[in-house]
């Protein structure tokens, strides 16, 4: 049921009008809402105070990766050390084939009495032939690359979005609870004549969300409260940066591509030919 008594005063929080009992009420609905949000804010401190389980499960999934990387490594080179005591084995039988073969024919010459010039001369140069394949064989017999790791293979993400709109809110937070800007129990309760009531009104209302197809309360609320504590407590500097940073937030929360523009409706009029589906002013 509407409240038929006379609006006394402008609730600057919400920007309700209320009669003075009701303001009083209403007033103690907003700083009934604090304790809880201490609680939160409590829970968020230990959590980051005391756990761990964040940095302990993603440190465990590190070293699950090492030991399946060396695992991979230990395993290539067992092949590959197979691989070469095989080729080793099979050559030296050869090679042992060979001298064995040449030594018999040596033998058998020697025994006869009856080598010649011509035969003396191909055994030497089958010997000196054989000599050079040995002694080259027990050369290095690897060609050994360095391992390359490529950084990329393990990526630490960062949301680069969320950090600028954490930025923005923490910004704006602190500029409501700065001295010059963080209304007084006495001003929320501020009892005002009409002109008075009627500039505050103004002030409020100097930032809204001109088209809002797609657009929640949440959202609504959110976006309003930081452009409207940024852009009142800063200089027209801060409007690209904030427009930026309401962006990034639109984008990586409700994956669509936004775009947003922000302009005083006190001193610039928009041009109604602009393409983008969602903007502010």
């Amino acid at each position: 049921m509407q409240c038929k008594r006379p609006c006394r005063a402008l609730c600057l929080c919400c920007q309700q009008y209320l009669c003075r009992d009701h303001l009083k009420e209403h007033d103690d609905l907003i700083d009934a809402k604090l304790p809880p949000l201490v609680d939160q804010i409590n829970t968020l401190s230990d959590q980051l105070n005391k756990g761990t389980s964040l940095e302990s499960s993603c440190i465990t999934a590190l070293n699950q990766w090492r030991d399946n990387a060396h695992r991979t490594v230990d395993q290539f080179y067992e092949r590959k050390r197979q691989q070469f005591e095989e080729l080793i084995q099979e050559k030296r039988n050869r090679q042992k084939q060979e001298v064995i073969h040449i030594g018999s024919n040596v033998s058998e010459l020697i025994r006869g009495q009856e080598a010649t010039k011509e035969q003396i001369d191909s055994i030497t140069d089958y010997v000196r032939i054989l000599e050079q394949d040995i002694n080259k064989f027990e050369q290095n017999q690897f060609v050994l690359t360095p391992l390359v790791i490529d950084d990329s293979l393990i990526s630490i993400r960062q949301d680069a979005a969320s950090h600028g709109l954490l930025s923005s809110t923490t910004n704006s937070a602190d500029s409501i609870l700065s001295s010059g800007n963080h209304p007084s129990a006495r001003q929320k309760r501020n009892i005002g004549t009409a002109d008075n009531v009627f500039s505050k009104s103004i002030k409020l209302n100097r930032w809204e969300i001109e088209e809002q197809t797609g657009i929640t309360d949440t959202m609504r609320i959110n976006i309003l409260s930081i452009i409207s504590t940024t852009m009142d407590t800063h200089d027209r500097s801060a409007t690209k940066a904030v427009a930026r940073d309401v962006k990034n937030w639109l984008d990586g929360t409700y994956g669509k591509s936004w775009t947003v523009e922000i302009y005083d409706k006190q001193e610039h009029q928009p041009q109604r030919n602009i393409t983008s589906s969602k903007y502010f002013q």
